[in-house]
C-alpha cells in the first residue's frame, strides 16, 4: 500500500469534512436535513470566483468573504421562512430546502452559465514532498483549514454563551424559550454558520476541482456520507469521518480505478445508516 495514497487520502478526507460539518451542525440542531447544502458549498464557490475575478484576490483572501455573503443569504431565509415552517410542520423545513435548492440551482445557471469553473490559485496544482512523500498544496491548505474551523466551531459549542444557547435549543426549544433565549434567532444563527462553513468548503474545492450549477448534488451527499459515519453532535467525529471517507475513496481509486470513487461515498452512507445509524464516532469530541 503506497504511503502517497494513504496521506492524499487523509488530506482529502478533511474537504469531506468541512462539507459534512455544516450538515451535521443543522441537523444537530434543528432536526432538519439541510437539502440546499450542496448550494450553499456551490454558493461560496461562485462568490470567490467573482471576487477572484473581478479584485484579482487569491482565493484563500476570498474565502472569509464568501462565507460572510452565503451566511448572510442563509439567515434570513431561517430566520422568516424556514423557522416558521418548523413550528408548523416537522417535515416542512426539508422539503422547502429542496425547493430552495432548485431554485439556487436555477439561479446560478442563470448567472454564471453552465460552463466548469476552477479558482485560479498557484497552490491548485502544485505540491511538495515530505520524507519521500508527495502531497498536493491545496489539500494540505483545506486540511489545516478543517481543523482550525472544527476547532472554533467547537470552542464555540461548548465554552460560549451562544454555544449554550445553541444546546438549549438543540435540546429542548420549548424551555429554552421560557428561559429567555430566542430559538427563532439561535435557529437562523445556526444556520448562516452552516452556511459558512459550507462556502468555507466550496472554495477549497473550487480551487481543487472544477464545479458547474449542477454539483450540488455530489456535494450534499458526500456531506451526508460523512455525518452518517460521524453521528450527531460530534465535531471530532465529523474530521474523522470525512478521513475515514477520504481514505476508502483513495484506496478504491488506487485499487480499482476512479470510476468507484462515488461507489464508495453511496455505499458508506448506507452501510453506516443501516448497521450504525447512532455514526462511527458518536462518542467522540461532542461539542
Amino acid at each position: 500500500m503506497s504511503a502517497d495514497v494513504l496521506v492524499a487520502g487523509l488530506l482529502s478526507g478533511g474537504l469531506y469534512a468541512l462539507i459534512g460539518l455544516g450538515i451535521s451542525l443543522v441537523f444537530g440542531v434543528l432536526k432538519v436535513m439541510n437539502l440546499m447544502h450542496g448550494e450553499l458549498v456551490l454558493g461560496g464557490a461562485y462568490l470567490a470566483a467573482l471576487l477572484v475575478g473581478s479584485a484579482g484576490f487569491d482565493p484563500l483572501v476570498a474565502l472569509p468573504f464568501a462565507m460572510l455573503g452565503v451566511a448572510l443569504i442563509a439567515y434570513p431565509l431561517q430566520r422568516y421562512l424556514l423557522t416558521g415552517l418548523l413550528r408548523a410542520n416537522g417535515s416542512a423545513p426539508m422539503v422547502a430546502t429542496f425547493g430552495l435548492s432548485l431554485v439556487a440551482q436555477a439561479a446560478l445557471q442563470a448567472a454564471f452559465g453552465t460552463d466548469p469553473r476552477a479558482l485560479s490559485a498557484p497552490y491548485a496544482q502544485a505540491g511538495f514532498t515530505v520524507l519521500g512523500v508527495r502531497v498536493q498544496a491545496v489539500y494540505a491548505i483545506s486540511f489545516a483549514l478543517t481543523v482550525v474551523l472544527c476547532g472554533v466551531t467547537h470552542l464555540v459549542l461548548s465554552r460560549t454563551r451562544a454555544g449554550s444557547a445553541v444546546r438549549a435549543a438543540a435540546a429542548d426549544p420549548t424551555t429554552a424559550s421560557m428561559l429567555g433565549i430566542n430559538v427563532g434567532r439561535v435557529y437562523a444563527l445556526t444556520l448562516a454558520g452552516s452556511a459558512a462553513l459550507a462556502a468555507a468548503a466550496g472554495v477549497m474545492t473550487g480551487v481543487a476541482q472544477s464545479f458547474t450549477p449542477s454539483a450540488g448534488l455530489p456535494l450534499l451527499l458526500t456531506g451526508f456520507a460523512v455525518m452518517a459515519l460521524a453521528g450527531i453532535g460530534s465535531v471530532g467525529g465529523v474530521l474523522l469521518g470525512g478521513i475515514t471517507l477520504g481514505l476508502l475513496q483513495s484506496l478504491s481509486t488506487a485499487y480499482f480505478g476512479g470510476g468507484w470513487r462515488n461507489f464508495v461515498v453511496y455505499t458508506v452512507f448506507f452501510l453506516a445508516l443501516s448497521f450504525r445509524p447512532t455514526g462511527l464516532f458518536r462518542r467522540v469530541a461532542h461539542a
